[in-house]
């Protein structure tokens, strides 16, 4: 049986090292160590990129017009919420398969999408997912402040937990009511914080959240209080730009929280790992920097730690792993990918072993 072979080197938590991926029928067959074969794809290999936050429900709205964060998507009045409100059912869910289907084509293999629009908004996103669509956790959240527990128990039976916006977007009762319902179902809890404003790290924490997303705005106190707490925070650097706001994810990053990466607003950021990888990396340069493999690792590793509790996906590089192949020009690949790679650059998506290329998903 005629071998073909990928890649020249493989990304470990530790660091990359040399390594290929013996192909057999679009299948792999070994994991192997070591210098490749002359024949084999000048690439990387690596987990494959885990999108740990999106909203792409309204990838439709893209581009979306300047404007303040309040303005632009708070709820309910926001640009995002009324174009929601006046688009069709089926222009979303096309929106939303088109952003799935580049999310696999560019090497992604699960994300977490907070998913407004109650019990529809969830059934919408399930109905627009094909076979190329990347495995999704699927965060819920009620129509209106007036959510019953009837409503809340709809959604948490039809997705994996609920997804809410800034604290002080919502009555706090509702939220703290949202949250014990979603424990009691097992499901998942998080929530926006301190994104354009400090918000109370006391009230956030008594939620309960399974992760928080953006912390930019977050004392050294916050942070050291999700550290003890072992709460991981996704950062989104791509849609804080669009807002004149720069989280500091140097400062995340040695702080000891686990910390994920996310594209956030479709309408804002298409979700490319690879495009949020490289303005991640060009953020902490300007506050003292992480190394390449830090940075690759919040796409990687990073989201991994956010959803192996309900994803149980492997860290490792094996025959039935989910991997990414990005090609590279040089013998630096890390570097290559947080500064001058692109979607392009994606060579092929391994899922559970089997190879498929992304051309075969762009059309």
């Amino acid at each position: 049986m005629h071998s073909t072979y990928l890649g020249r080197w493989l990304l470990a938590p530790e660091g990359v090292m040399k390594g290929f991926l013996k192909i057999q029928d679009d299948e792999v067959v070994e994991v192997c160590e070591g210098s490749p074969p002359a024949e084999s794809t000048n690439a990387l290999i690596l987990p494959s990129f885990i999108n740990a936050h999106t909203h792409i429900g309204d990838s439709l709205a893209y581009p979306a017009p300047k404007g303040s964060l309040e303005e632009v998507v708070a709820p309910p009045s926001g640009y995002k919420h009324r174009i929601l409100r006046s688009a069709s059912r089926s222009a979303k869910i096309d929106a939303m398969r088109e952003a799935m289907i580049l999310m696999s084509a560019s090497g992604t293999s699960h994300f977490i999408d907070y998913r407004e629009e109650g019990l529809e908004g969830v059934h919408a996103l399930s109905e627009a997912m094909v076979d190329a669509s990347p495995r999704a956790m699927v965060l819920g959240r009620p129509l209106s402040a007036e959510a019953t527990d009837d409503e809340l128990d709809a959604i948490l039976g039809s997705c994996d937990g609920i997804g809410m916006s800034a604290v002080r977007d919502w009555p706090f009762d509702l939220l703290k009511r949202i949250s014990g319902r979603t424990k009691a179902a097992g499901k998942v809890f998080s929530i926006h914080a301190s994104e354009a404003v400090n918000e109370d790290i006391d009230k956030v924490l008594d939620l309960k959240p399974d992760f928080l997303v953006h912390m930019v705005k977050a004392t050294d106190g916050d942070l050291e209080r999700c550290a003890d707490a072992e709460i991981p925070v996704v950062v989104c650097p791509r849609s804080n730009e669009f807002f004149g706001l720069e989280p500091d994810i140097t400062r995340l990053v040695h702080s000891g929280i686990h910390v994920a990466l996310g594209t956030d607003n479709g309408m804002i950021a298409r979700p490319d790992m690879i495009e949020e990888l490289k303005a991640a990396f060009r953020v902490c340069k300007r506050r003292g920097g992480i190394s390449p493999l830090e940075a690759v690792n919040l796409a990687t590793f990073g989201g991994r730690k956010v959803l192996n509790a309900a994803a149980k996906i492997t860290s490792e590089i094996g025959t039935k792993s989910d991997l990414t192949v990005v090609t590279v020009a040089g013998a630096a690949p890390l570097s290559e990918i947080v500064t001058s790679a692109s979607s392009k650059d994606v060579h092929a998506i391994i899922r559970g072993g089997k190879v498929w290329r992304p051309e075969s998903w762009k059309a």
